[in-house]
């Protein structure tokens, strides 16, 4: 079996309206990397690592990435966290842990103990993980 090439199709085709190539045909040019890490990108995250095991989210984790004072930070508007570090890792490792406290903070917290913005954010991290016990 042989495999043809794959072929651009220009974007103003109607029947093909968007290109056809892999990511890795899109990201070989170092300076469209360097623009994307100046203005940050989104990307999603699957699982939350912890000392023991990888904890399994219910749906992904939007996160946005960008650099800052020679920072990185990762952040979720939404769950209300932003990690730090010197590098991509670092700071995707520091949000990771601040996932997990809150999730461990608003779990021993009783319905009766939260208001306004608290109670929508107990309720996003009590459905955060898969269940894997």
């Amino acid at each position: 079996m042989t495999l043809a090439a794959r072929e651009l199709v220009s974007a103003n085709d109607p029947v093909l309206p968007f290109s056809v190539e892999t990511g890795k045909e899109r990201m070989t040019v170092v300076e469209d990397f360097k623009k994307l890490m100046a203005h940050g990108y989104s990307a999603p995250l699957w699982t939350i690592p912890t000392k023991t095991k990888k904890l399994i989210v219910s749906k992904p984790i939007k996160v946005k990435i960008y650099p800052e004072d020679n920072l990185f930070f990762v952040e979720n508007e939404t769950l209300v966290v932003v990690g730090t570090g010197k590098s991509i890792a670092d700071a995707i490792d520091d949000f990771c842990k601040q996932i997990i406290h809150f999730y461990q903070y608003y779990k021993r917290l009783s319905w009766d103990r939260v208001t306004g913005d608290a109670e929508r954010l107990k309720g996003l991290y009590e459905t955060l993980f898969i269940n894997q016990d």
